[in-house]
């Protein structure tokens, strides 16, 4: 019997500017930052990770591994129920294009919206995968 995996603990993404990606999701999503040099910049959430690496800085790297990728990525973020709506108003009040508003089988709903690298951020209502 295999092992069991319990969740994603880190979600790495490409970016192309250490500076601006700190300003979209520490100043205008919140997320607190872990760590910051050149290359990449850390940020927690809730108990996981969003790590987002400068692909130019880090394809070469050997320790750890290369995390260097290209193109646009997705992920999702989960909120409460009750800030769903308060969400939506925050990437409105930021001058940010709500692309997509879904309302799934489950009837949860979530939107999309991108990233300064075009990346597809998702905000998802809770139990969205009925767990």
């Amino acid at each position: 019997m295999k092992p069991i995996l319990t969740k994603i603990k880190e979600t790495a993404i490409n970016v192309t500017n250490i500076d601006k990606t700190e300003r979209f999701y520490h100043d205008i999503l919140g997320l607190e930052v872990i760590t910051k040099d050149e290359r990449l910049i850390f940020f927690r959430v809730g108990t996981d990770l969003l790590l987002c690496f400068d692909t130019d800085k880090t394809k070469d790297q050997t320790s750890p591994p290369a995390h260097a990728a290209r193109g646009i990525q997705h992920f999702a973020f989960e909120c409460s129920a009750e800030d769903y709506e308060r969400w939506k108003q925050v990437i409105i009040d930021n001058d940010i294009a709500i692309e997509d508003e879904i309302t799934w089988k489950t009837g949860k709903k979530s939107f999309y919206f991108r990233d300064p690298d075009g990346h597809a951020v998702e905000i998802i209502e809770p139990m969205m995968w009925d767990f």
